[in-house]
C-alpha cells in the first residue's frame, strides 16, 4: 500500500509541475522568436525589417511591457519606432525613436533612430525641431553627409534658412566628390536640385487639363497657392500621402488653393480609376510617358513623390512636403496677400 501511495504522490507532483511549466511567462528569447515568426523579421546589418501594421505594433507594445531589459527588449523597442515610422505615423515616431534613444544612447541603432527621429518632424511638419538634432548628427559624422545630407537640407530650406541650405548643399557636393562617393551624390542630388527652386519662379509650362482640356500654365495659376504634386498610381508613398492633400483641397479650394497632379503612369485606365476612386477632385496632367513625362522633364523630377508649393506670385516657397505640413503651409501662403 505504501508503495502504491508513494507513486500516486509523485504523479502528482508530475503533474503539478507540468501544469506550472505550461502556464510559465517564457523568456524573453523565446518570446522574441515567437514574435520574429509573427512578423517575420529580418535583420540586415543594423537594419531590421518586418510586417508593419496596427495589429504588430500592439504585440511588440505587449513585449515591451513584459520585458523591461535585455538584447531582445533592445531590437522590439527599436522596431516599435520603426513601425510607427513605417506605418507613417509622422507625427508620433519622434518620441518612438527619442525613447530607444534615452534607454540606449549608444545602441546598435541609435545612429539610425536620431536620424529617423529628425526625418520624422520633418514629415510632420515640425522642421524647427529637426533642426537642432540633424545639426547634431552633423557634429558628430562630419565625414558622412550622405547618411543626413538631404534631411539637414530640408530642414535648413523649412527653417527660413534658404541661404545656407544652399551653402550646405554646395559643400555637401564638395566633400563628397573629394573623398571619392561620387556614387552616392545622384540621390543626394536628385533632391538637392528641387531644394534650390525654393524662392525662385516656378518654370514654365503649358499643359492642358487631362479631364475638362482646360489650359494650365504657370501664368494661369498667378493668383492663386498651387500645389504640384508628382506621383503614380504604384507609388505607395504617394498614396499614403492622398489622405493630406484631400483634407488640405476640401479646407482651401474656395480660399484660392489649387493643385496640379502629375501622373507618371504608363497605365492611362489605372490613372483615370484611381484618380475616380479616391475622389481626386483637382486638377490633373497625364501623358503616359511614365518618367519622360512632359512636366518632369520640365521640373527634372526623378523620383516620387515630389512636390512643389508655389505662392501667389509663381514663387516656389517649399518643396516635397509631407503630411499635416501641406494644409498648415498652403493656410499660411493663402493669408499673405498678393502683390
Amino acid at each position: 500500500m505504501s508503495n502504491s501511495f508513494s507513486q500516486i504522490g509523485l504523479l502528482c507532483v508530475i503533474t503539478v509541475v507540468s501544469l506550472g511549466a505550461k502556464n510559465a511567462t517564457p523568456s524573453a528569447p523565446e518570446a522574441y522568436r515567437a514574435i520574429v515568426s509573427k512578423l517575420e523579421i529580418r535583420e540586415t546589418g543594423n537594419l531590421m525589417f518586418a510586417r508593419y501594421n496596427g495589429a504588430n505594433l500592439q504585440v511588440l507594445e505587449e513585449f515591451l511591457e513584459q520585458y523591461r531589459s535585455g538584447i531582445e527588449h533592445e531590437k522590439v523597442l527599436y522596431l516599435r519606432a520603426h513601425t510607427i515610422w513605417s506605418l507613417r505615423r509622422y507625427d508620433q515616431a519622434p518620441e518612438a525613436y527619442a525613447e530607444y534613444i534615452k534607454q540606449y544612447p549608444e545602441g546598435r541603432f541609435t545612429r539610425i533612430s536620431r536620424l529617423r527621429q529628425g526625418a520624422a518632424y520633418l514629415f510632420s511638419g515640425q522642421s524647427a525641431k529637426a533642426l537642432p538634432l540633424l545639426q547634431a548628427l552633423e557634429k558628430d559624422y562630419p565625414d558622412r553627409p550622405e547618411m543626413y545630407g538631404r534631411e539637414l537640407a530640408y530642414a535648413y530650406s523649412r527653417t527660413g534658412k534658404q541661404e545656407q541650405a544652399l551653402f550646405f548643399m554646395e559643400v555637401v557636393e564638395v566633400k563628397m566628390q573629394a573623398a571619392g562617393k561620387q556614387r552616392l551624390l545622384p540621390r543626394l542630388q536628385s533632391h538637392f536640385d528641387i531644394i534650390r527652386m525654393v524662392g525662385k519662379p516656378v518654370r514654365s509650362f503649358k499643359v492642358q487639363d487631362h479631364r475638362s482640356g482646360k489650359k494650365l500654365s504657370d501664368r494661369s495659376l498667378k493668383g492663386k497657392v498651387v500645389f504640384i504634386d508628382f506621383w503614380a498610381t504604384w507609388c505607395a508613398p504617394c498614396l499614403a500621402e492622398l489622405p493630406y492633400l484631400q483634407k488640405a483641397h476640401a479646407q482651401l479650394a474656395k480660399e484660392g488653393f489649387e493643385i496640379l497632379s502629375i501622373s507618371l503612369d504608363e497605365d492611362r485606365e489605372s490613372f483615370e480609376r484611381m484618380i475616380d476612386a479616391r475622389d481626386m477632385d483637382w486638377s490633373h496632367f497625364y501623358d503616359g510617358k511614365k518618367w519622360d513625362n512632359q512636366l518632369a522633364g520640365v521640373f527634372e523630377i526623378h523620383s516620387i513623390p515630389a512636390n512643389l508649393l508655389v505662392d501667389k506670385e509663381g514663387i516656389v516657397r517649399a518643396v516635397n512636403l509631407r503630411g499635416q505640413a501641406v494644409l498648415d503651409e498652403a493656410k499660411a501662403l493663402l493669408r499673405q496677400k498678393a502683390k
